[in-house]
């Protein structure tokens, strides 16, 4: 076992990077941003913490997230690089570096930027990064939620995060039911029962409409104590979306409701209906605007898209918009005013 502290390291060198300043830590360990001094770029770098090395599960999981998440190459998936152990001892892992913030930080910090548009183009990308991971190596999340999807600064493209710690029904992955790490706040009722024996995405599809629920309504399906959160996925049908939300779009609302049944199979059966779902309810309410992502198949195609501070992002400025598109003789008027307007700060600044 390592003695050495990974907490503290800013400057220090692992495995050809020069760790910059610590991103987050949690318990399992510590992930800095470094710089690759070899290619010259910016990388994500995961040390594990020493204590945990004790328990070669730990250490285990560190390489299968490694070696599931190298399989992985799509434009919504946080791409893994190298990992090995330093002489020190210290197990590292090296991935992707995705400069923005965690969804759960917009929630928490910026909730007026979640408008539906916004959540449409997320949950667009999302669907289809785990619509890939399922259709080309049977691969499913386990742990989906907020914290763990990065909108990059650059272009708000959504990054999936530690989808290499997902379990897979091909057999070369060595993950046991008691190594599965789940947020009591987004488990499906199965994965609670421990009754999923194979990988089953309809699991993760309960867990995404839990975060979409408290992303449209501010507040998640069930709350109180760690048993109380437990007994509501179990046994409570959350309140339905309209009902919490009216102004939410009904479609939209049915949805995530649908997503939300405590039998698998009363859920959407895969990845590819919720993307089908999702992709006419986001053409009907928004049929003249871009999406963040087009995705075809299992490949992806980039589009531009304004950044956090750019008033299209905001639901207000879509329903003006909107308006405006839907009454096109007002336009000329709306001309006409704004000329008028000029004309008179000039005279105003004359006199």
């Amino acid at each position: 076992m390592s003695t050495v502290k990974i907490n503290g390291l800013s400057g220090q060198e692992i495995a050809g990077c020069e760790l910059i300043r610590e991103l987050g830590s949690g318990s399992t360990g510590v992930v800095y941003l470094a710089k690759q001094k070899r290619l010259d770029r910016f990388v994500a770098c995961k040390l594990l913490h020493a204590e945990n090395e004790e328990d070669q599960s730990f250490v285990r999981n560190l390489f299968i997230e490694a070696r599931n998440a190298a399989k992985l190459a799509h434009p919504n998936v946080i791409q893994a690089l190298d990992a090995g152990e330093t002489p020190d001892g210290i197990n590292y892992f090296l991935m992707e570096f995705a400069d923005g913030s965690s969804l759960e930080t917009i929630r928490l910090e910026h909730p007026e930027t979640i408008s539906t548009k916004f959540l449409l183009d997320m949950s667009l990308q999302l669907a289809g990064a785990l619509d890939y991971a399922w259709e080309n190596f049977s691969m499913t999340h386990g742990d989906i939620k907020p914290g763990n999807m990065i909108i990059r600064t650059t272009d708000r493209m959504l990054k999936l995060c530690d989808l290499g710690l997902s379990r897979s029904s091909s057999a070369d992955n060595d993950i046991s039911d008691d190594d599965v790490m789940i947020t009591p706040l987004y488990a499906a009722p199965e994965v609670i029962r421990q009754e999923c024996r194979s990988a089953d995405p309809r699991s993760d599809i309960y867990s995404f409409g839990v975060m979409l629920y408290e992303l449209n309504c501010g507040i998640a399906p069930f709350q109180g104590t760690l048993e109380e959160i437990l007994e509501g996925h179990l046994n409570s049908q959350p309140e339905p979306m309209l009902r919490k939300n009216p102004d939410m779009d009904k479609e939209f609302a049915g949805l995530i409701d649908r997503m939300l049944k405590k039998s698998p199979d009363e859920r959407p059966a895969n990845w590819k209906e919720v993307r089908s779902a999702l992709g006419a309810i986001r053409k009907r309410l928004y049929p003249a605007v871009t999406p963040a992502l087009s995705v075809t198949g299992n490949s992806s195609q980039e589009a531009p898209v304004s950044g956090m501070g750019n008033s299209s992002w905001s639901q207000e400025f879509n329903k003006k918009t909107d308006f405006l598109a839907s009454h096109p003789m007002l336009i000329p008027a709306v001309l006409i005013a704004v000329i008028v307007l000029a004309i008179a700060a000039i005279v105003v600044q004359l006199l």
